[in-house]
């Protein structure tokens, strides 16, 4: 059959309505978060907004988008391809890379005005003949044990940089350590390194436009890191894992719902012969199916106590998870029928299933649920 056989989709259906799965995602709340942070910061302090992962999975482009019209000052990324989400908004504010594009994407880099992270002299002299206006950040590691160039080393890439009119040095950043047992001691003691790097860097003569070394955790409990800029990402979305910040921000959610729906419903009878392996099967049980699965972010080994809501009761999600379907019991749900919509999180009715709830069913916390989000669900903006 050629493809022209079959017929073009049509213009009154949602992408979510063609699976009939989909995220809502809040853009007012990501605004009142962005808010919330500059409140807290000093008028000179730029923010770029961390989006990658396209953005915690809530769209990069449409994220920045409301967040320029804020007057973020820029942003930063890891993938190439949510720099190039952002710029198709048209939006031109800076776009930091995060290490993760190479040098073979140098036409791509040069046409978008992004700046690249370089960490190495050897980082710097390849990407210094492959593209002919480099802007960069040079990323100092003070203890994380990424990318960035050792306290040791910095001086040396600095002066490398300087050698070259085509290479226009924008800052340099660090990111502070989450490696297991970090903490305040550790957080002072990068923070000494860097005032100790830009010490040196002054004896020297040598000053860059931008020093950034806080994110979400050092925007929160470290205000003397500010510097000149700082780039948080989870509080965007509204996910704080501060207990006792020293700045009081009040944060709301940017993913509102995980929706899906019924794709199959029957009333098991006796002409169905259960396999020992699988126990919950009973007489006359209500078995409903959902179109989402292992997938499409949801977990593979399905966790005890999955729960989805089914026209505002809460019913329980059934092992084995399917790479698109999952069973969910619904005999106490006689009025459930073939093509409702499930929550997996959010409200209906008077029943509600939170994202900390649904973290801690999954053994995760609420930044591993952002994590988990599938860009090939859509996203209902709202």
């Amino acid at each position: 059959m050629s493809i022209a056989a079959f017929p073009p989709r049509p213009t009154s259906i949602s992408s979510a309505e063609l699976r009939g799965n989909w995220y809502e995602i809040d853009l007012e709340a990501i605004r009142h978060n962005y808010r919330q942070i500059r409140a807290c910061l000093h008028e000179h302090v730029a923010v770029y907004a961390c989006l990658k992962r396209n953005a915690y999975g809530c769209g990069a482009g449409p994220v920045a988008k409301a967040l320029a019209a804020e007057n973020v000052y820029g942003f930063a990324v890891a993938s190439l391809l949510d720099a190039i989400a952002i710029r198709r908004e048209g939006i031109s504010n800076p776009v930091l890379l995060y290490p993760g594009a190479l040098p073979v994407a140098a036409a791509t880099i040069e046409a978008l005005d992004l700046i690249v992270t370089v960490s190495s002299i050897a980082e710097l002299r390849q990407w210094r003949t492959s593209v002919s206006n480099l802007r960069i950040f040079i990323k100092v590691d003070l203890g994380f044990f990424r990318a960035g160039a050792t306290p040791a080393q910095l001086v040396d890439l600095l002066a490398e940089a300087a050698t070259d009119r085509t290479v226009r040095v924008e800052g340099i950043y660090a990111h502070l350590s989450e490696l297991p047992g970090s903490g305040p001691e550790l957080a002072h003691n990068q923070q000494a390194k860097m005032n100790g790097i830009l010490r040196q860097m002054r004896s020297l003569g040598i000053s860059v436009p931008v020093v950034m070394m806080s994110s979400t955790e050092g925007v929160l409990n470290y205000p003397d890191m500010d510097f000149d800029a700082v780039d948080p990402g989870a509080l965007f979305v509204g996910i704080s894992d501060v207990e006792k910040p020293v700045r009081d921000v009040h944060l709301r959610p940017a993913l509102t719902a995980i929706s899906t729906t019924l794709i199959s419903v029957k009333c098991l009878d006796q002409s169905l012969d259960p396999p020992d392996s699988i126990s919950w099967i009973r007489p006359n049980m209500v078995l409903g199916v959902i179109g989402m699965g292992w997938g499409d972010g949801l977990p593979r080994a399905l966790p005890e106590g999955a729960m989805g809501l089914v026209r505002g009761k809460r019913a329980r999600l059934l092992p084995p998870s399917h790479l698109e379907h999952i069973r969910i019991d619904l005999s106490h749900i006689p009025e459930a029928q073939f093509g409702d919509q499930v929550v997996l999180l959010g409200r209906q009715g008077a029943e509600q299933i939170g994202i900390e709830e649904l973290a801690s069913t999954r053994g995760t916390d609420a930044i591993g649920i952002y994590g988990d989000l599938r860009d090939h669900i859509p996203r209902h903006y709202i």
